[in-house]
């Protein structure tokens, strides 16, 4: 085997020989080892035969292989796009539309800093799993903190994606069922019937049977095909947005926008408006984190990726957030130009312009599938943790998956039907969950693995930062749960 940050290769010793052949004979091994490495570090990507050229249009087009720096990217892409980033919009109109870019482009730093410095000093510590590497680093009760919020986190995007089925299901129901005279508007259709307490424990409940089978499955690999397909069906909903919002921004400087009147003034670049009674510019900087979080699945993408050394490991935290900063620009741009003045929770409930909006309703039904199988998901990532904090161990019992099933599902219908307030789920996740797994726990991890290798104004520097994140997340998630009180 080799010794991980060392080039000398630990051979058994032949008792036959001594110990200046044996070190001679490991000196070899270890050129020769070299040698193979060398040619492959220059490498960006993929093995393949040197004989081929690799342009542009291979790296990126080329096949992606299990542990390629392509696959590994994509991975990280994955664990971090979902539809919290759909929920930009009334953000965007609070921040500006300048400022809300300005302020992603800081996040994803942020982001960015705290994945490299937290896989960094695991590997110091030589454990890639991120509850045992913070008990290693911080102690018990961080780690126990830590799986704690991994829980709370899963049980709050259960509750979040039923919810959104719930009023997506809705939403459907009156584009292609209700008759749009009597009900002028969704809302309209919402207020009067769709939101009632009868409708939201009836539908939840028949969401959570529906569900029952697919979180009783002990391997969620087999469902990796419908990751995928969550994939498309999110990038297929961006698409039409971007394609849409030109006609909604026409049909807003047509029919709203008055250039004596202010309150018709798309807000672009004022973003005081975000610091009001609300707490806007806190439980904003929540959302988006909740959006860019993806820390407890950078472990296994470590792992899994070939030649996992620090420069690659950067590159492909580097790539994936700058892809993932790409999405969220698309995203915000097009949402804000649909909606400048006033938005629904998600870009996707917006009003539409067109008599027939075919297209999106089809990315809404889409939207419907890809979270029927992403609550499976989340669910084992609950099960595997609760299991770990009871039991020691992450197997999976029959009786204890089935009473675990139905005690959550039951549980996350019956919150979902009290209170369905998306932006405030996702804005309390972030600004609790999100906050600690991303901020607080990486980010002592650092300060107390490196404080004495540190600078001085490194260290003000690197706990500024934790202070600082940590203060905007939290408010954000206080002010979250000050509303969920006020309904």
């Amino acid at each position: 085997m080799e010794a991980e940050g060392n080039l000398l290769t630990v051979l058994p010793i032949n008792n036959e020989e001594d110990e200046d052949d044996y070190q001679k004979r490991r000196m070899s091994s270890s050129l020769q080892s070299l040698e193979v490495m060398q040619p492959e570090e220059k490498e960006d990507d993929e093995d393949i035969p040197e004989s081929l050229s690799r342009g542009i249009f291979d790296r990126i087009f080329g096949k992606m292989r299990a542990g390629s720096l392509r696959g590994s990217i994509f991975a990280m892409t994955s664990l971090s796009i979902g539809t919290g980033c759909l929920s930009f919009t009334k953000k965007v109109i609070q921040f500006g539309f300048v400022w809300f870019g300005v302020f992603l482009i800081i996040s994803a730093y942020a982001i960015y800093w705290s994945l490299v410095g937290m896989i960094r000093v695991s590997r110091k510590h030589g454990d890639l799993e991120y509850s045992s590497s913070v008990k290693k680093i911080l102690g018990k009760i961080p780690a126990l903190v830590i799986d704690i919020m991994t829980m709370v986190y899963s049980f709050g995007i259960i509750i979040t994606y039923e919810v959104i089925i719930f009023t997506l299901i809705g939403r459907t129901i009156y584009e292609f069922f209700i008759d749009h005279e009597e009900y002028k508007s969704y809302n309209e259709y919402e207020a009067n019937e769709w939101n009632t307490l009868t409708y939201n424990i009836v539908v939840l409940l028949i969401i959570s049977i529906l569900l029952i089978p697919l979180c009783l499955a002990k391997d969620i690999g087999k469902m990796k095909f419908f990751s995928l397909f969550g994939i498309i069906a999110l990038f297929y909903t961006i698409i039409v947005l971007i394609i849409q919002c030109p006609f909604f921004f026409k049909h807003y400087i047509n029919n709203v926008y008055k250039s004596d009147d202010e309150s018709t003034h798309a807000n672009w670049i004022d973003i005081t408006r975000s610091f009001n009674s609300d707490l806007d510019f806190f439980t904003g900087f929540a959302t988006v984190i909740f959006s860019f979080a993806c820390h407890q699945g950078a472990f296994p993408v470590f792992r899994t990726l070939k030649k996992n050394n620090p420069r690659r490991i950067n590159k492909v935290f580097k790539r994936s957030i700058i892809l993932d900063l790409l999405i969220y620009f698309l995203i915000y741009i097009s949402s804000f130009l649909t909606t400048p003045l006033k938005s629904e929770d998600l870009i996707i409930f917006r009003e539409s312009i067109f008599e027939n909006d075919i297209f999106m309703n089809i990315a809404k039904i889409s939207i419907i599938f890809e979270l029927f199988f992403l609550i499976p998901s989340n669910f084992n990532s609950l099960r595997c943790s609760l299991f770990h904090l009871m039991f020691g161990n992450e197997d999976v019992e029959n009786v204890r998956n089935i009473v675990l099933t139905l005690v959550t599902l039951s549980l996350s219908s019956l919150i979902g039907a009290l209170y369905k307030g998306i932006l405030t789920y996702i804005s309390l996740l972030g600004g609790f969950c999100c906050t600690t797994i991303c901020f607080l726990i990486p980010g002592s991890m650092i300060i107390k693995c490196e404080w004495r290798e540190m600078k001085t104004y490194e260290k003000v520097l690197n706990v500024l930062a934790v202070v600082v994140l940590c203060f905007m997340g939290f408010i954000g998630g206080i002010e979250s749960v000050i509303q969920c009180f006020k309904g």
